[in-house]
């Protein structure tokens, strides 16, 4: 069953229950909560997600709800990182993730989607997004432009990739008494973590543990877009893990867009998704009605799955 995220319409619908009624009336059973959702949002989405009947969100992303002090414009940026190298953040990013656990459990939610964190280094996406944007995407200048930015990464990722261990050392021990998933998800930026690589290395280091991969599809086309790493990899590697994935298109370079309203492929990308694994649009453009097409195209393409 495809759900979507309350990414769509949470900045717009303050109500919960009404914020509800509008994906249900889009034709989705199920959702996902997003960390845009305030906690009077959450609060009125108690009651409804209790109905009998009524299946329990697939996924809540940390944190939600809404960090204090934060408005609901500003929940795409980490305030407070489970990198961080100041001990304080970190303990307060895992302490809020633990408040996005307990709600999980409260809730019946199975998975807990996890923002990691990044690198604390100059963006030089810059670099990448430019010559793309000229059609230069192809030529030596961009594939330099690409090694300029992701070895100025290397030159502090390990530091921050030690504090991420240490944070998920502490989430996979709460998870495991929770009984909940956790889940690591595959970013847009190259400065974010995981990158390729640590993703494996988060899990031989946490080898039969909750934790989980959550692939989402318009980051990794996002990242094969500017050089970074060929979208299919990640999944062709770590399909073991596999969880969930997240379904949105990109057009050019901004995504969130409803699939089939952008530049992907969606009859091969759902030749590489498994079947049986959580499938979730998470969007933040198109009316309605592009929503509504989104929903139909995802739908025909896991019946054909279902079918094959």
């Amino acid at each position: 069953m495809l759900a979507i995220s309350t990414m769509w319409n949470a900045l717009k619908q303050p109500d919960g229950a009404a914020l509800f009624d509008e994906l249900k009336d889009l034709g989705f059973e199920v959702i996902v909560l997003s960390r845009h959702l305030t906690l009077e949002q959450v609060e009125q989405l108690k009651p409804v997600l209790r109905d009998i009947g009524q299946i329990p969100p697939r996924a809540i992303q940390n944190f939600c709800p809404i960090l204090p002090g934060t408005s609901q414009s500003e929940a795409e940026d980490d305030k407070i990182l489970l990198s961080s190298l100041d001990n304080d953040e970190r303990q307060e990013a895992i302490r809020r993730t633990v408040q996005t656990m307990e709600l999980a459990v409260e809730m019946e939610v199975a998975t807990v989607l996890l923002r990691l964190g990044e690198v604390d280094t100059y963006d030089r996406s810059y670099l990448m997004t430019d010559l793309y944007e000229y059609g230069e995407r192809e030529f030596e200048a961009f594939s330099k432009k690409v090694t300029e930015a992701t070895e100025w990464r290397k030159r502090k990722e390990s530091k921050h990739r030690d504090a991420v261990l240490r944070s998920l050392d502490e989430l996979n021990e709460r998870a495991l008494k929770m009984e909940l998933c956790i889940a690591i998800e595959n970013r847009p930026h190259y400065y974010q973590i995981p990158n390729f690589d640590e993703v494996g290395l988060f899990f031989d280091e946490f080898y039969g543990s909750p934790m989980r991969y959550w692939h989402n599809v318009g980051h990794a086309a996002l990242q094969e877009k500017l050089g970074l790493c060929w979208s299919h990899e990640w999944l062709d590697t770590y399909s073991e893990h596999l969880i969930g994935v997240a379904l949105h298109d990109l057009q050019a370079l901004e995504p969130y867009h409803p699939p089939g309203s952008g530049d992907l492929e969606w009859d091969e990308l759902f030749e590489q998704i498994p079947s049986d694994v959580v499938k979730v649009m998470e969007v933040l453009h198109g009316e309605t009605e592009a929503v509504g097409q989104a929903r139909e195209l995802c739908e025909s393409l896991m019946n054909m799955q279902d079918e094959s």
